[in-house]
């Protein structure tokens, strides 16, 4: 009897939802994978709730639980961290890709990574929340897409805590589990050097793709080989 193929969860990014992986899951599932997406609650979060990156990767653990079998944890940006955290002791989870993600140290934030530097285009608003600016960040978080693209997913983002960034993980998975990291060299949002120089080595294979931040939409064919590539 042939060996079942991983379940992959799909991890969003910061202000973002599980939409966003609509352009790369059918090529997953023509490969054979089932493909789920967490909806992490820090992000739609009302004026004064402090939901940070523990729920985070709460909701990401509640999905695997859900999953009978092995499971790829797949996640972009921000969801590097949720996904990191998730994974620690948790023994369903056998691989984890980072789409140009954070790929945290222990004792390590968003913000830590960083170095504390806030990105001028993201706007703090009333009771904790942020939200990528409308009119600057477009071209940023969607480089490589089409105008129509871009307007489309400036819509659907969602305002989210600002402590999601703010909270350190403890011990990372990524430290016991096998991982991949996907670099995207033409990225206006977190700079391909600190891909390569800082995130990528934390992970046990590397792969690089010629995409802006967004690559689930501008090139979904190429990064679902990508997220497959150990396979």
């Amino acid at each position: 009897m042939s060996k079942s193929l991983p379940t992959i969860v799909l991890v969003h990014g910061a202000w973002h939802g599980g939409w966003c992986w609509q352009r790369l899951t059918p090529h997953l599932v023509k490969r054979g994978f089932v493909c789920r997406t967490v909806d992490l609650p820090s992000v739609g979060a009302r004026p004064g709730e402090a939901i940070g990156l523990s729920e985070d990767a709460a909701a990401v653990r509640a999905a695997v639980a859900e999953v009978s079998g092995p499971v790829i944890l797949c996640a972009h940006s921000y969801g590097g961290m949720v996904i990191s955290m998730a994974a620690a002791g948790a023994p369903q989870v056998e691989h984890l890709v980072y789409v140009c993600a954070y790929v945290p140290e222990s004792g390590q934030s968003v913000q830590d990574i960083r170095g504390g530097k806030r990105l001028p285009w993201v706007q703090k608003l009333d009771g904790g929340l942020t939200m990528a600016d409308a009119e600057r960040a477009a071209p940023l978080l969607y480089g490589g897409c089409d105008a129509v693209t871009q307007q489309w997913a400036m819509r659907q983002l969602r305002p989210q805590c600002n402590a999601a960034f703010e909270e350190a993980i403890g011990t990372p998975g990524w430290k016991e589990v096998p991982s991949t990291y996907v670099i995207c060299a033409d990225d206006k949002v977190i700079a391909p050097e600190l891909q390569r120089d800082v995130l990528a080595p934390r992970t046990t294979q590397v792969i690089e793709l010629d995409s802006g931040h967004s690559p689930f939409l501008s090139i979904p064919a190429e990064l679902a080989e990508a997220v497959l590539s150990r396979r």
